[in-house]
């Protein structure tokens, strides 16, 4: 993707992103797989993960222990590799 499409992209967000690196556990179902926060906002989040199995509007549970974060969410992309979460709420 070229660096003018990707602007584009971020400048049609609502939520500001902000770059990070977090170790974090996505529940979906009795699954749990191990992920990293690559980048978040207040209204979601996208995560570096294995995505075999993963589909579109799928809900999902997102912990960040390390920083004591439980967001319940769903799922609004997938690609290799890594998804597209979108929070529903927080506890």
């Amino acid at each position: 993707m070229n660096s003018s499409v990707q602007k584009l992209r971020e400048e049609a967000r609502i939520f500001p992103r902000k770059r990070c690196k977090w170790p974090g556990i996505l529940k979906l179902d009795k699954e749990h797989q191990p992920c990293v926060v690559e980048d978040i906002s207040a209204g979601g989040c996208r995560i570096a993960t294995k995505t075999k199995g993963l589909k579109p509007k799928a809900k999902i549970v997102l912990e960040v222990e390390s920083r004591k974060l439980r967001f319940h969410g769903e799922i609004r992309w997938v690609r290799t590799d890594e998804l597209g979460i979108e929070f529903l709420y927080q506890d």
